[in-house]
């Protein structure tokens, strides 16, 4: 199991003065303690501190405070966002298909549908020689494999599942009906959230508060994807081998895992605060990045909200 340094910190804030004052008191806390992705850097474990680090960043609150920061403000959600993971391949010939129906859709709907691509399966298998046709890697590893065997078990391409509100992922032709019939629903949690970006150190800072519009005993779970567009590599697309295709929306890293961490229970009006701190793969190109938060049942597995911010 991959150890991280965590500031040990459980607060339930009610209001933003409480936040407010929080973010001055963990200040004076100390603290105790394109072809790879494979996920290089060990995931974030979560015991339920506010502020979870990578392994090897070694900073208290105060520290984190004094560094420099490109700060990418969000707003709060005001209406129910949907995510649509898409299951991908490099050698899936249909799959560019299904990619220039999430880029209309994206441009239809704009932030409040979420596109993820996850690279996963057989078609997503690189050549060992990456100097060979298909040597890029757009995995990301054990993540994807799981999140595509639950929802794609039969390989089937290109498939696709919005805020997982279906049993299984849906042919492409199902997306937009999925989010017209959803689109209106209320929104039963709010997301702020803000990135910052360290670019010394390339530290990625996730900060978000997260509120739920209702009360249940069920549990959710708290989860953020790292994406990066306009990654420039090899594609099978209709019949013809492409090696300057545009991939965009992948899915390069789940910092809690596949099914996310445990978020704090599901309480009418109470506001959460949630902080990740992680190192930029040496790969990734900032400006291209954007992080995705959501909020999903652990039963049910649906996804109430989700929401996401750019880094450029």
């Amino acid at each position: 199991m991959d150890y991280i340094y965590q500031l040990q910190v459980v607060f339930n804030m009610t209001n933003m003065k409480r936040i407010q004052l929080f973010t001055i008191l963990s200040s004076l806390l100390v603290l105790s303690s394109c072809d790879e992705i494979t996920n290089p850097y060990p995931n974030v474990l979560d015991d339920g501190s506010t502020i979870i680090y990578d392994e090897g960043i070694d900073l208290d609150s105060l520290g984190l405070e004094q560094l420099v920061w490109e700060k990418h403000p969000g707003a709060p959600t005001t209406q129910r966002n949907l995510l649509i993971e898409e299951f991908t391949g490099i050698a899936c010939t249909a799959c560019p298909d299904g990619s220039r129906i999430l880029v209309n859709l994206d441009t239809i709907y704009g932030d409040q549908v979420i596109p993820v691509s996850i690279h996963a399966g057989k078609f997503a298998l690189p050549n060992p020689d990456t100097t060979k046709i298909y040597g890029i890697d757009l995995r990301t590893l054990p993540e994807g494999e799981i999140i595509k065997n639950a929802f794609n078990p039969d390989d089937a391409y290109p498939k696709g599942i919005v805020s997982r509100l279906t049993n299984l992922a849906e042919g492409k032709d199902k997306w937009r009906i999925t989010i017209d019939n959803h689109k209106n629903d209320p929104q039963t949690a709010i997301i702020d959230l803000d990135v910052w970006y360290a670019p010394n150190e390339e530290y990625i800072r996730v900060i978000l508060d997260y509120e739920y519009l209702f009360n249940s005993s069920d549990l959710y779970d708290l989860q953020v994807y790292i994406i990066e567009d306009h990654i420039i590599g090899w594609q099978l697309d209709n019949g013809v081998v492409k090696s300057d295709y545009d991939h965009k929306y992948v899915m390069r890293r789940a910092i809690n895992g596949a099914w996310g961490a445990t978020a704090l229970p599901a309480v009418n009006g109470e506001l959460y605060h949630k902080e990740y701190v992680i190192k930029k793969n040496g790969r990734w190109v900032k400006d291209n990045l954007k992080v995705a938060v959501y909020l999903a049942n652990r039963q049910t597995r649906e996804i109430i909200q989700a929401h996401q911010v750019k880094l450029k």
